[in-house]
């Protein structure tokens, strides 16, 4: 920090350096060379007059007002240092949390999954056993059967069977079927 303050002295004043012999060129026509003193005292009165003019203070309330801002700057980058490593914490939970999640929708998802094969196999199984029966008992199974079963059933039978099957049934049944076979969605 004081590397920078000083930094900022030598600067200004070699600013105020160059101004200072720039007026002294131009009030000097015949080129006079000012003592050390003089000179000294001129870019004093000067550097004075300029920080008044942009501060409206001394030089001394000047540097102590560029400590406190160089302060709270510094109180505000450590601040959004502690801001960002809480945040980089809260993502690293974050980023858990949904590999947690998503280990669980994967389990979740293959479960469904069993349960659709299973539910495939039986549906299968009992495809067999219908296929085995005589229409008359077929249509009677069918008929007191949930409807969407009925329909899954009779979508992997022998369209033959399934027509000896439609023909036992009640009309109103069987029409309500053939609709929701028509309609089924794979």
């Amino acid at each position: 920090m004081t590397k920078r303050l000083f930094i900022f002295f030598m600067l200004f004043g070699y600013n105020l350096l160059f101004f200072v012999q720039n007026i002294q060129a131009s009030n000097n026509p015949d080129n006079k060379i000012f003592s050390q003193q003089e000179f000294d005292k001129k870019l004093e009165e000067e550097i004075v007059r300029r920080l008044a003019k942009v501060t409206g203070e001394s030089l001394e309330g000047f540097a102590k007002s560029l400590l406190a801002k160089e302060k709270e700057l510094d109180s505000k980058a450590d601040d959004l240092n502690k801001r960002e490593k809480e945040l980089s914490i809260i993502e690293k939970g974050l980023q858990s949390k949904i590999k947690s999640f998503r280990d669980e929708q994967d389990k979740v998802i293959g479960c469904v999954r069993d349960n659709e094969k299973d539910a495939s196999k039986r549906i299968d199984h009992i495809v067999k056993v219908i296929s085995g029966m005589k229409p008359v008992n077929a249509a009677e199974v069918l008929t007191v059967q949930d409807s969407g079963i009925s329909v899954q059933i009779i979508s992997k039978l022998n369209p033959e069977k399934v027509s000896k099957i439609f023909n036992l049934m009640d009309k109103e049944i069987s029409a309500r079927l053939q609709k929701s076979y028509i309609n089924m969605k794979k």
